[in-house]
């Protein structure tokens, strides 16, 4: 009785296993085909950022020019600087808007909110603090703030980065190489950002 079983397990166990080969066959085949179109797709249709959808509350904003242009960040994991792009109204992607009304409070566990905020935006604002000029962004419903400041990192122009409390993590730089060449340093020890 025990072999009778043994073999009837192990006949279903092959036939179970060579189906499944038969089929990640075909879904090899299907998934890199799927994969060759969906890159084609993305090289030709990438999509432009809405510079004319409307938020209750809040209106376009326009980025100050010394945040504007093509920055670069690395990690000291990283062998490559990648590109991290601001423009007149957008971070990367992402749309730039200012607060019109003071008295909106937003919050991510309403589901109200989470549909009419949904997007590709960000909320900005702007201060002149310390010689420097900060650029604070956020998602509409995030709760923390990324904070972009002007300054310059032993003769390199760069944006330090730092959290709603206003201690810098990191930097990004205006010219690749510094970018590379910096990738490892602790910029926690930053205390005057416009040096």
């Amino acid at each position: 009785m025990k072999k009778l079983v043994l073999v009837l397990f192990s006949t279903i166990l092959l036939t179970a296993c060579s189906n499944t080969s038969s089929n990640n066959a075909e879904n090899k085949s299907s998934s890199s085909q799927s994969s060759i179109t969906t890159s084609k797709r993305s090289k030709t249709a990438t999509p432009k950022p809405n510079l004319n959808k409307k938020y209750p509350g809040f209106k376009l904003a326009t980025i100050p020019d010394n945040f504007q242009g093509t920055w670069y960040q690395t990690d000291i994991y990283s062998t490559q600087a990648r590109k991290f792009i601001i423009t007149k109204h957008t971070i990367m992607d992402s749309v730039v808007y200012q607060k019109t009304d003071p008295n909106l409070n937003l919050s991510h566990r309403s589901e109200k909110d989470n549909k009419t905020y949904a997007g590709n935006a960000t909320m900005v604002s702007f201060e002149d603090k310390n010689g420097s000029q900060w650029l604070r962004a956020r998602g509409f419903l995030d709760t923390v703030d990324i904070i972009y400041i002007t300054g310059t990192f032993k003769g390199h122009r760069c944006l330090y980065l730092a959290y709603s409390s206003g201690d810098i993590h990191s930097a990004i730089f205006k010219d690749r190489k510094a970018a590379l060449k910096y990738r490892k340093y602790d910029f926690s020890q930053v205390t005057n950002p416009s040096n």
